[in-house]
C-alpha cells in the first residue's frame, strides 16, 4: 500500500482538531512535518520534524503532500509556492481571495503536475450524494428556490476572521459552504448577485451577510453567513411539488448526535421521508486526495471548480461593497 507522506503549514486549530486526526485515521498517510512560527503550539501536534519557516518544510523532498490552513490571505502564495516545490495541495476554503489569484493557483498547479483541492470536506459526507439522487428523483419536481444559512457566534474579537488584511468575512469563512452547496451539489448556475448585510464598522469586515443569486431560468438562491448569530447550518431546496431539507448539513460531526439530516416534505408540508446519516466526511475527504495523488485522477472538486466559487464569491463582495448594486455572473 502506498502510502502520501504530509506536511502541515501552521498550526492553526483546525488542522489540530480536525485534519490531525483524518490523516492518523488513514492508512495511507503519514504526517511527518509541521511549519509553524510558534514553537509550542507546533510541538502540540507530536509531529516528528517541526519547521520554523515555511519555505523549509516546502524544500524537504520527503514530503508528498500539504495541507494549507493558513490566513485566507496567505492561500495563494503559499500554494503556488507549494505547486513550485512539487507539492500536492490540499488547502482550507476559500481557496483564495479572488478569481485572479485563483487563476495563479491554477497556472502553477497545471505547470508544476500536482493535485490541488480546496477543502469543503462536508461534500464527502454521504448525505449530499442521497440529495442528487432525491433531485434526479424528481420528488420535489424542478427546483425553485433555496436556501442555505450557515451561522455561528464568533466571541474573540482578536480573531483572524475579522481582520480585513487577512481575508476576513462571514461570506468567506462559513457563507461560502451555502455558495458551493447551491452550485456543486444542487447544480446552480447563477447569473446575477446581489449582496446585503452588516458591515461591521469597528472590524470592517461582514459579520452577517445575505447573497442573492438569480439563475437564467429565473431561479433563486439566498445564501445567510454570519459570525454573530447561533449555530445553525443547513440547506433547503424548494420546488413544486415540496422541499428538501438538510439539517446539520456543513458539520454533522459537531451536531449533538453526530448525524446529518434529510427531510423531504410534500406540498402540504408533510414529511414524506426523514432519514440520518453518519459518516467521517474528514476522512472521506482525505482518502479521495489520495486516490487522486495515487492513481493520478483530477479531484471530483478541482481548481476550475474553485473558480466558480471564488468568482460568486467576489461578485458577491463587489456588490457588498457598492451598497448592494446587482453584479452580472458570467460562467
Amino acid at each position: 500500500m502506498k502510502t502520501i507522506r504530509w506536511g502541515i503549514l501552521s498550526a492553526a486549530n483546525i488542522a489540530y482538531d480536525q485534519l490531525l486526526p483524518a490523516l492518523r485515521r488513514s492508512e495511507r498517510a503519514e504526517v511527518i512535518a509541521i511549519a509553524s512560527r510558534s514553537k509550542g503550539r507546533a510541538e502540540r501536534f507530536n509531529i516528528p520534524n517541526i519547521y520554523k519557516e515555511y519555505d523549509q518544510l516546502l524544500e524537504d523532498p520527503n514530503i508528498d503532500a500539504v495541507y494549507i490552513p493558513l490566513p485566507n490571505a496567505l492561500h495563494a502564495e503559499w500554494a503556488i509556492k507549494a505547486a513550485k516545490s512539487g507539492k500536492h495541495i490540499l488547502i482550507e476554503k476559500p481557496a483564495a481571495l479572488s478569481e485572479a489569484e485563483v487563476k495563479d493557483i491554477q497556472s502553477a498547479v497545471l505547470e508544476n503536475d500536482v493535485i490541488f483541492m480546496e477543502a469543503f470536506m462536508y461534500q464527502f459526507h454521504k448525505q449530499h450524494q442521497r440529495v442528487k439522487e432525491l433531485l434526479d428523483s424528481d420528488c420535489i419536481g424542478d427546483y425553485m428556490h433555496v436556501k442555505a444559512h450557515f451561522s455561528w457566534m464568533l466571541e474573540d474579537p482578536k480573531d483572524i476572521r475579522l481582520n480585513p488584511d487577512l481575508g476576513g468575512g462571514a461570506l468567506r469563512d462559513v457563507g461560502c459552504y451555502g455558495v458551493h452547496a447551491m452550485s456543486q451539489i444542487i447544480g446552480m448556475k447563477p447569473i446575477k448577485v446581489t449582496m446585503g448585510g452588516n458591515f461591521h464598522p469597528k472590524y470592517k469586515v461582514d459579520t452577517t451577510s445575505t447573497c442573492i443569486f438569480t439563475d437564467e431560468k429565473g431561479r433563486t438562491a439566498e445564501v445567510t453567513a454570519s459570525m454573530e448569530l447561533p449555530f445553525i447550518d443547513r440547506y433547503e431546496i424548494i420546488g413544486p411539488k415540496g422541499t428538501i431539507l438538510i439539517n446539520s448539513a456543513f458539520r454533522p460531526d459537531v451536531s449533538p448526535d453526530h448525524f446529518g439530516k434529510v427531510v423531504v416534505k410534500d406540498i402540504n408540508n408533510q414529511t414524506v421521508l426523514y432519514e440520518t446519516y453518519k459518516d467521517d466526511q474528514y476522512l472521506n475527504q482525505i482518502e479521495h486526495f489520495h486516490d487522486c495523488i495515487i492513481n493520478d485522477k483530477k479531484p471530483k472538486y478541482s481548481v476550475e471548480d474553485s473558480l466558480k466559487i471564488i468568482h460568486y464569491i467576489e461578485k458577491g463582495y463587489n456588490s457588498l461593497n457598492n451598497s448592494s448594486v446587482l453584479q452580472e455572473l458570467i460562467y
